[in-house]
């Protein structure tokens, strides 16, 4: 499994500049794993940065603040990436057969986490910068073009579907961590 970084950090970029333009680019590759070449590469980065910088903010136990929080943030974005694409299979299976492939959904989940982890990134490295956090809102964005041009639906399907995948983009990595910090004893 051979990543590549640079592929990864010009396609966030397009979708943040360019999301139409980089949209159809992520479309036309038929066989990109958008799991194991996206979105695994950015949560393992993530995943890191969380540990590293855990460790040198930390007050007390600064190594195993650091390693369950690395270990939280890994399962909360796993979680809400399957979660995600449980609700989302299911929606179009119920309601839209004829849209309904599975490559593709995974497709635009992992790409809708393209503004989630830089931000994520961004605000664990600077934690003074907290209020960045409002431009996780431009995934509602991302994800409206890209059932426009993945499933080319109208603007009525788009909104349940933008819903649904930005809705859970946003917020279930928040709730898994939130639930797994409160099991959590003494922490």
């Amino acid at each position: 499994m051979k990543f590549n970084i640079l592929h990864v950090i010009t396609q966030t970029w397009g979708l943040m500049m360019s999301t139409s333009q980089t949209w159809e680019g992520i479309v036309s590759n038929k066989k990109e794993k958008s799991f194991q070449n996206y979105f695994l590469p950015f949560l393992l980065a993530c995943t890191a940065i969380v540990l590293v910088f855990k460790i040198i903010y930390a007050d007390s136990k600064p190594v195993q603040t650091g390693f369950i929080f690395a270990v939280i943030t890994l399962i909360s974005y796993i979680g809400a990436f399957y979660l995600t694409r449980y609700f989302t299979i299911s929606f179009l299976h119920r309601n839209y057969p004829e849209k309904y492939n599975n490559m593709l959904i995974e497709k635009m989940i992992a790409y809708s986490f393209s503004v989630v982890f830089p931000i994520k990134i961004v605000t664990t490295i600077i934690p003074s910068l907290f209020f960045l956090q409002i431009l996780n809102i431009y995934t509602i964005y991302i994800v409206w073009e890209g059932c426009r041009i993945i499933f080319d639906m109208d603007e009525d399907e788009r909104g349940k579907i933008m819903l649904i995948v930005g809705v859970s983009v946003l917020f279930l990595p928040a709730i898994i961590s939130k639930i797994i910090l409160f099991m959590i004893p003494g922490f």
